[in-house]
C-alpha cells in the first residue's frame, strides 16, 4: 500500500515557520471568522423563526456550508501565501469558494464510498470463514492481516482528507485531486503524517500562547475595572460596599444606577468572551491551514511537477 521515498527529497523543517506567518494573515483570519459568524446569525435566526426540527436542520446545514466556504475562501488566499503569489483578495476568494464547496463535498463522498468499498471487501474475506471445514482457519491469518491493513488504510485516509482542501486551494478538479492526494499517501506516508502531527503541535502551541496572553488581558483589565465597576463584575448584594466604600459618591451613584451598569458590563464582558474565542479558534487554525498549503505544494512539486 505504502512506498516511503527517503533521502534528500523528503520536507523542510522550515515549513514549521513558514506556518507561523499565518497568525499575520488578516485576510485569511476576516474571511473565515466571518462565514463563521454569518454561519452562526442565520442558524440562530432561522431556528428562532422557525421553532421546530426542520428550522433547526435547515439553520444547522446553512452554518455547516458557512463554515465550509470559509474554509475553502481562506484556503484559496493561503494558498497564494504559499505560492508566492499576489493575494487575489478576499471577494474573488469568496467567489472561488462558492464555486468550488460542491467538489469538495463529491471529493469527500468519493474517498468515502473508496473506504466503504475496501470495507465491503473485508466483510466478504470474513464471511469466507463461514465455510465448512477449512474457514474457521481462515480467521488465524486473516484477523491480524486485517488489523495491519486497517492500521495502514488508517493513515491513508488521515493524509487524504486532509489533503483535499489543499488540492482543490491550488485549483485542481477532484478526480486530479483525488489522484494526487492518494499518490502523496502512499509514497510519502510517514513524512507527510509527521509534517501534520507537527503542524497540529505548532496550532496547539499557538492556541496555549493566545489563551494566555487573553487571560493575562482580561486579568489585568478585571483589575483596572474593578474599582469603578465592582458592583457589576461581580454582583450587585453586600460585597460591592467593601470595594467601593473609598469612593462613597460614586458608590451612592453606583446603587441607585445599578441596573444598566450590570447590563452594559456583561454585555462587554461576553463580548470580549465572545471575540477571544473566535481568536483562540482562527488563529491557530489558519497557522495549520497555510502549512497545509505548503505542505501540499512541495509534495506535489515532488512527486507530480508538472501540475504545479
Amino acid at each position: 500500500m505504502f512506498h516511503q521515498h527517503n533521502s534528500h527529497s523528503d520536507f523542510s523543517f522550515t515549513l514549521l515557520l513558514q506556518a507561523l506567518h499565518g497568525v499575520t494573515l488578516w485576510r485569511p483570519n476576516v474571511v473565515y471568522g466571518g462565514c463563521i459568524l454569518a454561519g452562526a446569525i442565520l442558524w440562530e435566526g432561522i431556528d428562532s423563526w422557525g421553532q421546530d426540527a426542520a428550522g433547526a436542520v435547515l439553520g444547522a446545514a446553512l452554518f455547516v456550508l458557512a463554515v465550509l466556504i470559509g474554509y475553502l475562501a481562506a484556503g484559496r488566499l493561503l494558498v497564494y501565501d504559499a505560492r508566492g503569489e499576489r493575494s487575489p483578495g478576499i471577494w474573488r476568494s469568496i467567489a472561488f469558494a462558492l464555486r468550488a464547496w460542491p467538489r469538495l463535498l463529491l471529493l469527500v463522498v468519493m474517498e468515502g464510498l473508496l473506504l466503504l468499498g475496501i470495507g465491503v471487501v473485508e466483510m466478504l474475506a470474513f464471511g469466507l470463514t463461514r465455510i465448512p471445514a477449512f474457514g474457521p482457519y481462515l480467521v488465524v491469518p486473516l484477523f491480524p492481516l486485517v488489523v495491519i491493513f486497517n492500521a495502514a488504510l488508517l493513515i491513508l485516509a488521515i493524509i487524504v482528507f486532509n489533503l483535499s482542501g489543499p488540492a482543490l486551494w491550488h485549483g485542481e478538479g477532484v478526480a486530479k485531486a483525488l489522484r494526487h492526494t492518494i499518490t502523496i499517501a502512499r509514497k510519502r506516508p510517514g513524512s507527510v503524517l509527521l509534517m501534520m502531527l507537527l503542524l497540529g503541535v505548532l496550532s496547539s502551541a499557538v492556541a496555549l500562547v493566545i489563551i494566555l496572553l487573553l487571560y493575562g488581558g482580561y486579568a489585568l483589565t478585571l483589575a483596572a475595572a474593578t474599582p469603578f465597576l465592582a458592583n457589576a463584575l461581580y454582583g450587585h448584594g453586600g460585597g460591592e460596599a467593601l470595594l467601593l466604600d473609598w469612593l462613597p459618591n460614586l458608590h451612592v451613584a453606583v446603587q441607585q444606577s445599578v441596573a444598566p451598569i450590570v447590563h452594559w458590563t456583561h454585555s462587554g464582558q461576553r463580548l470580549s468572551w465572545f471575540a477571544a474565542g473566535i481568536l483562540t479558534f482562527l488563529l491557530p487554525n489558519v497557522v495549520f491551514l497555510l502549512g497545509m498549503a505548503h505542505l501540499y505544494l512541495e509534495a506535489l512539486e515532488l512527486e507530480a511537477p508538472e501540475d504545479l
